[in-house]
């Protein structure tokens, strides 16, 4: 920007003070859009930060672990890892979740972590103040003692010495405090939400015996991690993985970076409106001080600085808007953080969303310092195309009587050639594959669509002016109808820029709209054709998803005998869901009987026939896969795959390729007889329950309760779950994954509103003349409002039919290009006609709305004051 005087930012503080009403118009447009922002971007760093804080704190002094998915570690492993070169400790690991059973915080997960205390206090982060005996050595290894942190037990209202009744491993557990953890630094302040338990007492709580979750390992110091790692791969089976604890972090980040990208990516949706609401403004600024911008250039203001002092204009209101929004922005994150934190946690790791919360550190002011960036930037965008024009404006003409605008003329032929140009690109972007996974030409094909339409719309304004002009007078209401549209169309530039606002907002909501609708029911469809167990009977904190422990996530056997004694039961299902490592990559694998799938079940092949090919895996051995994993490894049916089993890595035949959307990670499923005999592993996740013909489900589930109750009564009985209740939580799931989506949806149309509320506030002055006139010649306060709504209809009704069309290409685009590259997922696309309606209802509606309160203002100003200058 050319250096400005001194006196530039007197002229701009006086024409700002002059017009307060626009001012805080364009103000709380910006700060919608950096709100939306910023409030998603912390959100995103915080519950990331979390995880990688709490895998951090939790290995302490830690350089490698050995981990064993699903199934853990056994822990004979320990003893010849401890006596590889290089190695100096090897800490075994539990980590599980208890839940308070009793109590006003009935219902409260507990973190609990199993360590070696009698090796481990003081070397993780924390210290144990507050015990309740003397003997401090024989409480630690008492099996009911617990350790809990500070914050923790303040929450509980318990102190040591106390107990509580948890749920913990299937089993009701009677856990007594027997000190409490404080961290030793801000960065251990988990340690004062979580709690710890020796980990033989862990081991015995948790039903655990013989298992851990990992063991994390002390390296000597001047060698390199990795080469002791190799040597420990060495020694342990060779389904472990030894990894850096840091690798955690970046396998979660890695897994969730298309989730959090799409948010960040529509969460910046606000701010791209509010660049329209910002050129809106600065354009009427630039057309109601023509005459005062001649005067400039008279006196010699160089063309620079004209540009510039208009610029800075921009400038500020980003900036105030920027700060406003950034501090909306990051209050709006503590709320949001828990949605995308109990999200994550849903589909993809076990993320505490009650442990999140925004920290007030270096992140924050850095998360401010963005809001304030966005804003200003978005700004000074918005602001340059009408800033370089004010520095454009002809002295002689500016000066001279009558209006400056009129002799501005729109070239309809060049928006029309930039459009199709804009569209074709966007068309050609559609086609290309993604970059490192993220679908990059996906969302520039977006960018295109939009700015496709909206250089058609100062075309549709300019015709509507034509179409107005030429059409028949319908009396006094077609008269007041073709005034509006005649004023709509003088300046059609400018109104194009609110209609576009509309329409981007629209379209984008639109078209996210089509796509969960679509997406939604694509799932209800594979889950009413895939879920056909009548009954599942599951671990009591199955449902509680990713947050609970893996030891309580599980079942014997042997329970299936008991469930098919039961009287009314058909058939008994075995499904074990555990991850494994196929080529290089953590998948999910599911082991069932495929033969009683076949006869009871099916799933949906993208080819062959169910039966056939769930019959030809249980006799080959082979795999099925999911049409996401397929796309992720480049699998297809006919070739093999390599996974790793306790016994080393095993090549094994592709059966098929089928549909799935239980997750975007994908998965692999394979005969139970295949799988125990490999992995050793009786377990079942899930028991899925074919009732014979004419049974009552409630009946039969009634005697499976009771069946699975008899025994030790501190067992947790497996809970018993209806076919219909099983869909609807994973609709519930479904719904919860798509909430944050609708927040910024809303936000994205409101920062619309408001700029048709700016454009016809701006109009209003621009015509105090004119509507002073028209009021001298009889017209009531009544016409002038209608005169003002009828403007505002025929903007909301350009910007709500563009916004249709935007809105279905988007859809497109979102399902077969987006979605498909981010997630693998094939969904068919479905035209909600209901919702279409109301999206035009409400598009108009609010352009009305909006239109109300100038329409008032407009039939309320004074005839003298606006005729005083004719």
């Amino acid at each position: 920007m050319p250096f400005l005087p001194p006196y530039a930012a007197a002229l701009m503080w006086a024409h700002l003070g002059q017009q307060p009403f626009r001012v805080l118009l364009s103000i709380a447009g910006v700060s919608l859009g950096v709100l939306a922002s910023v409030a998603i971007g912390a959100a995103n760093v915080e519950v990331l930060r979390s995880f990688e804080q709490a895998v951090a704190t939790v290995a302490g002094s830690a350089t490698l672990e050995i981990v064993g998915h699903s199934l853990g570690v056994d822990e004979t492993v320990i003893t010849p890892v401890r006596r590889v070169p290089g190695v100096v400790a090897a800490f075994p690991v539990i980590e599980e979740t208890a839940v308070v059973i009793g109590g006003s915080r009935r219902g409260e997960s507990i973190p609990v972590y199993g360590l070696d205390l009698l090796a481990e206090v003081g070397n993780r982060g924390f210290q144990v103040h507050e015990t309740d005996r003397d003997d401090a050595m024989r409480e630690v290894l008492a099996s009911d003692a617990i350790y809990v942190g500070e914050a923790l037990a303040a929450n509980l209202g318990l102190a040591v010495g106390q107990s509580f009744d948890a749920k913990a491993g299937g089993r009701i557990a009677r856990l007594r405090i027997a000190g409490i953890l404080r961290g030793r630094s801000g960065r251990d302040a988990l340690w004062e939400r979580a709690a710890v338990m020796d980990v033989a007492a862990a081991q015995v709580v948790f039903s655990s015996f013989g298992k851990l979750q990992r063991i994390d390992l002390v390296t000597e110091e001047g060698r390199s991690p990795d080469e002791i790692a190799k040597a420990v791969k060495r020694v342990v089976p060779p389904h472990l993985v030894v990894q850096r604890p840091a690798q955690r972090s970046r396998q979660v980040e890695n897994m969730v970076r298309s989730f959090q990208l799409n948010l960040t990516v529509l969460s910046w949706v606000g701010l791209l409106v509010g660049t329209f609401l910002i050129y809106n403004t600065t354009a009427f600024a630039v057309a109601q001080r023509r005459r005062e911008i001649g005067i400039y250039r008279a006196l010699g203001m160089t063309k620079g600085r004209v540009a510039g002092l208009f610029l800075l204009e921009g400038a500020a209101l980003g900036l105030a808007g920027g700060v406003l929004g950034g501090i909306a922005g990051l209050w709006l994150s503590q709320k949001l953080v828990v949605l995308v934190g109990r999200t994550i946690a849903d589909l993809y790791v076990p993320v505490s969303p009650a442990g999140i919360g925004l920290s007030v550190d270096g992140r924050t002011a850095i998360a401010l310092m963005q809001g304030v960036l966005f804003g200003s930037l978005v700004s000074m965008v918005g602001a340059l195309a009408p800033s370089i024009e004010a520095g454009r404006t002809v002295t002689v003409r500016a000066l001279a009587p009558g209006d400056y605008e009129q002799t501005q003329e729109l070239r309809r032929r060049w928006f029309l050639w930039i459009s199709f140009t804009l569209l074709a690109l966007a068309g050609l972007c559609s086609l290309m594959g993604p970059v490192g996974g993220l679908p990059l030409f996906g969302y520039f094909a977006t960018l295109c669509l939009l700015a496709s339409l909206a250089c058609l719309s100062p075309v549709c304004i300019q015709a509507l002016g034509i179409r107005r002009r030429r059409g028949p007078s319908l009396g006094l209401g077609g008269s007041l109808r073709r005034i509006a549209a005649d004023h709509a169309a003088r300046h059609p530039g400018r109104n194009a820029v609110t209609v576009s606002a509309l329409m981007v907002g629209l379209a984008i909501m639109i078209g996210v709209v089509v796509m969960v609708r679509s997406f939604r029911e694509t799932v209800e469809s594979w889950v009413n054709e895939t879920v056909m167990a009548d009954l599942i009977v599951a671990p009591p904190t199955w449902l509680q998803g990713k947050q609970i422990g893996r030891a309580g996530r599980a079942l014997p056997g042997s329970m299936e005998n008991i469930l098919s004694a039961v009287e009314g039961v058909a058939a008994v299902d075995t499904y074990r869901d555990i991850q494994v490592e196929a080529q290089g990559q953590s998948v999910a694998l599911v082991s069932r009987d495929l033969r009683l799938h076949a006869e009871r079940s099916r799933y949906l092949f993208t080819q062959g026939d169910s039966t056939t090919i769930l019959n030809r895996a249980a006799e080959t051995g082979g795999i099925l896969v999911s049409e996401v994993l397929a796309s992720r490894l480049g699998l297809m049916a006919g070739g093999s795959v390599s996974i790793m089993t306790p016994q080393g890595a095993k090549q094994v035949h592709v059966e098929g390729v089928f549909y799935d959307y239980s997750t975007d990670g994908g998965k692999m499923v394979m005969e139970r007889e295949f799988y125990r005999r490999e992995w050793q592993d009786d377990q079942v996740t899930v028991f899925a329950v074919y009732l014979a013909p004419g049974a009552d489900d409630e009946q039969v589930r009634a005697r499976m309760v009771r069946a699975l109750a008899e025994g030790d009564e501190r067992t947790i009985p497996p809970i018993v779950i209806r076919n219909r209740e099983l869909r609807e939580e994973i609709m519930d799931i479904f719904d919860r994954t798509f909430v944050l989506t609708y927040v910024l949806e809303i936000i994205a149309v409101m920062v619309a509103v408001l700029g048709i509320v700016n454009t016809l506030v701006m109009a209003v002055l621009e015509r105090r003349r004119e509507l002073a006139t028209l009021k001298a010649i009889g017209a009531s306060d009544n016409q002038l409002e209608r005169l003002v709504l009828w403007e505002a209809l025929y903007l909301g009704l350009i910007g709500a039919a563009l916004g249709v069309m935007g809105g279905l290409a988007m859809a497109w685009l979102l399902i077969t290009v987006i979605n498909k590259q981010s997630f693998g997922w094939t969904i068919r696309m479905t035209l909600p006609v209901g919702l279409l309606a109301q999206a035009v209802v409400l598009s108009v509606s609010a352009a009305l709305i909006a239109g109300y309160f100038p329409a008032r203002w407009a039939a309320r100003q004074p005839v003298v004051e606006g005729l005083r200058e004719e």
